[in-house]
């Protein structure tokens, strides 16, 4: 499937790393849609490689432009693709350039943070159709339930290894705020210090210049 690589209506340009991440959605989506009409169409014939090439392809054709639609809608919803690649950035390096302002950085990280509770949502149901995929082996055939068994892992891995660990990583990174570098700290620099009082506190031995030395007979 080629995408485009030009500007998008509300994204922006998209590079290399977009394009394959769009063709990734494709792939997904494609997977996804194969195996939803399989599935529903086994409940009224027997699953072949007729049922599959005959409603699979059309499906999977659906599944892929819905995929590359969905992620394109995350862009623009994001701010556009570039905003997009750079909170991911922020949330990969763990800090946010002094130069973003909090009105920009602070929800573009919350919206990453509140990811978490849909990665362990989808991780539950990647459990529970698992199982009830496997429960009904004999019914669906063992391509069917391959190819379902295939889908809810990868749908749970997916929560596991990329959602909900970058979800965690952003919302630390709002807890820590943004970055503005260590301020200097250290001894104070060398020459002539401005008159006026001693600051509180012990000083060295010595006479003190402010006061007048003792005079004798």
């Amino acid at each position: 499937m080629r995408v485009a690589s030009g500007p998008v209506d509300g994204v922006g340009v998209v590079d290399e790393g977009g394009r394959l991440r769009l063709l990734g959605s494709a792939g997904a989506g494609a997977a996804f849609g194969v195996v939803l009409v399989v599935l529903v169409a086994s409940s009224w014939t027997a699953t072949t490689t007729g049922l599959l090439v005959g409603l699979g392809v059309p499906a999977g054709l659906v599944g892929a432009g819905a995929g590359v639609w969905t992620q394109l809608r995350s862009w623009r919803a994001g701010g556009g693709y570039e905003r997009s690649v750079a909170v991911q950035r922020w949330v990969a390096e763990g800090h946010v350039p002094a130069t973003v302002p909090a009105e920009e950085w602070v929800p573009a990280l919350q919206a990453q943070a509140d990811r978490e509770g849909a990665g362990w949502g989808k991780v539950v149901l990647c459990v529970l159709w698992t199982a009830m995929t496997l429960s009904m082996a004999d019914q669906h055939g063992p391509l069917l339930t391959a190819l379902l068994v295939a889908l809810w892992l990868g749908i749970g891995l997916w929560s596991v290894l990329w959602v909900i660990p970058r979800a965690r990583a952003a919302r630390a990174l709002l807890r820590r705020g943004v970055s503005t570098g260590p301020h200097p700290t250290g001894p104070h620099p060398a020459g002539p210090h401005p008159p006026g009082p001693h600051p509180p506190g012990p000083h060295p031995p010595g006479p003190d210049p402010e006061e007048p030395h003792p005079t004798g007979p």
